[in-house]
């Protein structure tokens, strides 16, 4: 017999109740968890999701719910090419405004815009992303090089135009319609993120879910080191590329004491210490240490659910990077923001 609405209801909320439970074990306990190994000032943002104001299928209240849930302090509703789900933002502790439009080739996402940005067909994307940072204090790509699986042809034309916006920051690891991020967006995400920093161009990489339903939120997200969980100081974070982009781990990396996204220029045959730490309550396979596109110290964790660990180099008198990342034991992975020297 076919079931009643009523039935059907219920139906929806036993699933609900049962992949709560779940979520809240398996990803919002787990973070919680990490953080308490990893001591020190930490948010988690997700800077991407979409409502009913737009393409969502929830509420922006149901989303901000779910963050709470799953470990995410702060929920950026970033609807398509509008910002008037600011009116429910503003009645929500854990959740605040953005918006996603387009300049040139590309999806771009404003945190806290000013008044909603409007798309203009014939503007290059280095024009559309400097018109979006008079409206936004942070600005990024979003999923810039689309969805697994990519050709080279692809990835060279958004090659090209990312490389032609100055400051860049984007998304490495975007949830949209996946259980897993890295698989979808990540692989190729991360690539393009080492590709332009070998060209000489500065990537800020983020984490989003880009949720357009609940179960989305959670996937991916950014971490950052941030002073607290407030809008502002994690906006200023990520301006300063004190962020990483992660499924569940976290990362932070130090060249002579300096943070995730610093900018150095020192002697030629000075030393350059550098030091890293990763941590999953779950449990860690391995973390490396990323320069000029290759593996230059990588730790076999063991399982460790904590990795603290140094390198020290001479510097050479070029322009070089270093960034770090790692998987958990259940392949989970997080990517930091690069360390420059001599840019």
């Amino acid at each position: 017999m076919a079931k009643s609405l009523k039935q059907l209801q219920q139906q929806r909320r036993n699933y609900l109740e049962e992949l709560t439970g779940r979520d809240k074990r398996d990803k919002g306990l787990r973070i919680a968890a990490s953080r308490k190994l990893f001591k020190m000032k930490l948010a988690t943002a997700d800077l991407h999701s979409h409502s009913k104001y737009s393409d969502g299928q929830s509420s922006v209240a149901e989303n901000a719910a779910r963050a709470k849930l799953v470990g995410v302090d702060l929920l950026f509703a970033t609807d398509h090419g509008r910002i008037t789900q600011k009116r429910d933002t503003a009645k929500l502790p854990n959740a605040t405004w953005g918006e996603e439009s387009h300049a040139g080739g590309f999806d771009m996402g404003l945190l806290q815009p000013k008044r909603a940005h409007k798309y203009s067909p014939n503007q290059s994307a280095a024009d559309g992303f400097a018109q979006g940072r008079t409206l936004a204090p942070f600005v990024w790509a979003a999923h810039p090089v689309g969805f697994s699986p990519v050709n080279k042809v692809w990835f060279k034309r958004m090659f090209n135009g990312l490389c032609s916006i100055d400051d860049l920051a984007m998304e490495v690891l975007n949830g949209f319609n996946a259980m897993r991020s890295y698989f979808r967006t990540g692989i190729w995400g991360v690539r393009m993120m080492d590709a332009l920093l070998c060209a000489g161009r500065s990537v800020t990489p983020v984490g989003v879910s880009d949720a357009h339903f609940l179960v989305e939120i959670g996937n991916s997200w950014t971490g950052v080191l941030a002073a607290t969980k407030s809008p502002a100081s994690i906006i200023k974070g990520l301006q300063e590329g004190r962020c990483f982009a992660s499924e569940a781990p976290l990362l932070e990396l130090r060249c002579n004491g300096k943070p995730m996204g610093s900018k150095l220029k020192p002697k030629r045959g000075s030393a350059l210490k550098l030091r890293f730490r990763a941590a999953d309550s779950f449990g860690l396979s391995s973390v490396r240490l990323i320069s000029d596109g290759k593996v230059i110290k990588e730790v076999d964790a063991k399982g460790a659910q904590l990795v603290e660990d140094a390198l020290t180099r001479k510097a050479a008198g070029k322009r070089t990077y270093f960034r770090l990342e790692c998987t958990a034991n259940d392949d989970l992975r997080a990517f930091s923001a690069p360390i420059y020297v001599n840019w």
